[in-house]
């Protein structure tokens, strides 16, 4: 799945997400899911962008196992920060996380999270297109965005027609209010609280075709301009 994101109309990014190969994570097989965001144009000589993230979702309970990321430092063309987060090691003190940057070495530790379910970026899209509920249905979800982990409340919005450059399509809304955590699992203190809307395929594909995210500066969007489908069972017969 590929996407193009814009501010007010300018692009700011490509962003895909690719379903690869199984591999074995603490002892249990673990389907490989990436996404990469690239800067482009204009925006690429403001900041440099060119972050991978990597998830290793259990076959059998479509939980994540390991989250990986590679990013850009902020405000750097050449800094690399790296940040594994073994969800599947998790203990009653919390979630191993272990950080280096390009040229430091390794640090590591704890995120605390209080829900049962830990979840990363990834993980949860995959989650979010096979959620079947009524229209004002909610969830409360952790979620693992880069390196932090977020509080995140989703509720099922009303069903929509929406048109993209592959065509129009049946589409189910998501609404959401996302805020940041500390290493203790408290609110950030200082963060901005966030607010967003995901729009999925109604159909067999439960392709997720937008991303909204409102900011101080616009609206960030999200939108798909290239799909290529598995050769999987699709979500919906």
């Amino acid at each position: 799945m590929s996407y193009r994101v814009q501010l007010q109309g300018v692009d700011l990014a490509a962003m895909t997400i690719t379903v690869g190969d199984v591999a074995e994570v603490a002892g249990k097989p673990a389907i490989i899911v990436q996404g990469h965001a690239q800067s482009v144009g204009l925006a690429s000589m403001v900041a440099k962008v060119d972050d991978t993230f990597t998830s290793w979702i259990d076959v059998a309970t479509g939980r994540s196992r390991r989250f990986q990321t590679a990013e850009y430092a902020t405000g750097s063309k050449t800094d690399i920060e790296y940040t594994t987060i073994d969800i599947a090691g998790r203990t009653d003190a919390g979630i191993p996380i272990v950080q280096h940057d390009s040229d430091k070495p390794e640090s590591a530790e704890i995120q605390k999270a209080s829900l049962p379910e830990v979840w990363d970026y990834n993980t949860y899209m995959v989650a979010l297109r096979s959620w079947e509920g009524a229209p004002g249905a909610t969830v409360t979800l952790e979620v693992f965005r880069s390196r932090y982990l977020w509080h995140v409340d989703i509720k099922i919005g009303p069903k929509q027609r929406l048109t993209t450059e592959l065509g129009d399509f049946p589409a189910l809304r998501f609404d959401a209010h996302a805020y940041k955590l500390d290493r203790a699992g408290a609110k950030f203190p200082n963060s901005d609280e966030r607010d967003f809307s995901i729009w999925i395929s109604d159909d067999d594909g439960r392709v997720p075709l937008k991303l909204v995210a409102r900011t101080d500066y616009g609206d960030v969007k999200m939108e798909i301009v290239d799909y290529q489908p598995g050769t999987g069972q699709r979500l919906r017969k």
